[in-house]
């Protein structure tokens, strides 16, 4: 019986949830004080399975891609969006079996701090139709630890949002000011919104003394084969004498 079941729902897998195998995940990345393109920085996607169990869920690596980005900073990259946004593989998490989780990104660039040290700052569209909701969501934490905490302490689990129309062709263009104003609010999550799940613009800080840029090698947690990836942390560890 429940391999019967488990059966149907592979097949309901494949007829409702195609968009799991094939989603392109895009983006650019800029330095976060000029704006400017940044060319030949890697962006890996790293994906896990994982599946529901009476202790709680079980996690495997299954693959990862890398790609550089262009000269305009642009990058993407095909591969499963993973089963959080989807009805039946969700069904088949809980049942026990393996499901794609959505990926893990890391970006890196000699020279940069990297995603989630202080100064980053990543941007998407956000559009809500059901809720007649168009904009840009901006998380933007600050420049130091302290400006990260109370980052976090003011929006919580809520994102802070700026209404624009036609907000991933403003993005695209980088037809925007990347920085808070007046008009901005609090939007909640939703579903199949957020970052690399839609274009999405990352802003890097140049490392400027040597500390920061032991620590950007220091704080890439590397999963599988990125040889992309390990060839430039390779450049770096070179240059910093270690």
């Amino acid at each position: 019986m429940k391999r019967g079941l488990i059966f149907i729902l592979f097949v309901l897998l494949i007829l409702v949830d195609k968009p799991l195998y094939g989603n392109t995940f895009k983006g650019r990345v800029i330095d976060a004080d000029t704006k400017e393109p940044i060319e030949g920085a890697v962006v890996a996607a790293i994906w896990r399975e994982s599946k529901g169990t009476m202790t709680g869920p079980t996690t495997r690596f299954k693959e990862s891609k890398e790609t550089l980005t262009d000269k305009s900073g642009e990058w993407s990259i095909v591969g499963p969006e993973g089963y959080e946004n989807k009805i039946i593989s969700g069904f088949l998490h809980i049942m026990g079996v393996f499901v794609t989780e959505s990926p893990v990104f890391i970006i890196y660039k000699p020279g940069y701090r990297t995603r989630n040290m202080p100064g980053y700052f990543e941007t998407y569209s956000y559009v809500d139709r059901k809720h007649n909701i168009e904009g840009i969501v901006l998380i933007r934490p600050g420049d130091t630890r302290d400006d990260i905490t109370e980052f976090s302490k003011k929006y919580g689990t809520s994102l802070p949002f700026i209404p624009v129309k036609e907000p991933e062709r403003k993005l695209s263009a980088l037809d925007f000011s990347f920085d808070y104003s007046k008009d901005f609010r609090k939007v909640g999550w939703q579903r199949g919104i957020g970052p690399f799940k839609v274009f999405t613009v990352i802003g890097l800080k140049k490392a400027n003394t040597r500390q920061e840029r032991l620590e950007a090698l220091q704080g890439i947690l590397k999963e599988g084969s990125q040889p992309i990836l390990e060839k430039l942390m390779k450049e770096e560890r070179t240059f910093l004498g270690l």
